[in-house]
């Protein structure tokens, strides 16, 4: 992890250090990504442990109404 802050960054650019500035976005960036992963990770982890644990597919209980079926008739038109 890098012991850079935003305000360094502002500090270093108010000085006008650009090699500083450079290395103080740098180390904010990659301590941004490096955060945002783990979290990511850690959700990855936790659902597919979390989905091996319910692996069961749930179950749908028959609601015991049905609906009649209606007989197909045909129509024949005469003239």
């Amino acid at each position: 992890m890098s012991d850079y802050t935003p305000d360094d960054v502002v500090k270093y650019a108010l000085t006008q250090d650009g090699a500083r500035v450079k290395e103080a976005i740098q180390g904010v960036l990659a301590d941004k990504i490096m955060k945002g992963m783990e979290a990511k990770k850690a959700e990855v982890a936790q659902s597919m442990f979390n989905s091996a644990v319910n692996s069961e597919p749930p179950v749908e209980e028959p609601s015991g109404e049905t609906a009649p079926a209606e007989p197909e008739v045909d129509t024949v038109e005469t003239e």
